[in-house]
């Protein structure tokens, strides 16, 4: 009943067992465990898939976008609501501390768009990812700290369109 639980976890390992009642001592033979002893696989699955506790999402609404796009004529324009998704109250206070320079760079980047870059779904996926990251340099984030290898999360876990108008 409750939709959010599929988004707990990668996948569901099922595990069967019996207890007793009404008399009944349920499966307690020799090798009622054989599903745990015989498969540490499933149980390592069962155990990482178990609900984690973190914290909830803070969102951080930017104001509505209008923007003229890089088409040639420059008649066509986005009209785009955005809202950040940030894990921690350090962040979310960060973006509203930087926020004149987050909406310069998004208005900036949404303005170098030409309207067929818009109009797919991976387009505006990388839109998304473009202003997390962009989002996250404002911040002082870097992609890695020096060692290609390791990559950093940006602070900005997810960007949200609250609406998304090409005309």
């Amino acid at each position: 009943e409750d939709p959010e639980i599929a988004s707990l976890g990668e996948r569901v390992v099922i595990m069967g067992g019996a207890f007793g009642f009404h008399g009944h001592s349920g499966n307690v033979s020799p090798v009622a465990e054989a599903n745990i002893a015989g498969d540490a696989q499933a149980v390592a699955g069962a155990a990482q898939a178990a609900p984690q506790n973190r914290p909830d999402p803070i969102f951080v609404s930017l104001e509505q976008f209008t923007v003229n796009l890089a088409d040639e004529g420059g008649e066509r324009f986005a009209q785009l609501g955005i809202t950040l998704e940030v894990l921690d109250e350090r962040t979310d206070k960060s973006i509203r501390a930087h926020m004149p320079s987050i909406r310069n760079s998004v208005l900036l980047l949404l303005s170098s768009k030409k309207t067929a870059e818009l109009l797919t779904l991976e387009g505006k996926k990388q839109l998304a990812t473009e202003i997390a990251t962009q989002t996250g340099a404002t911040l002082g984030w870097e992609p890695s700290a020096g060692d290609a290898t390791v990559e950093r999360p940006t602070p900005v876990a997810a960007v949200h369109f609250s609406h998304f108008i090409v005309q």
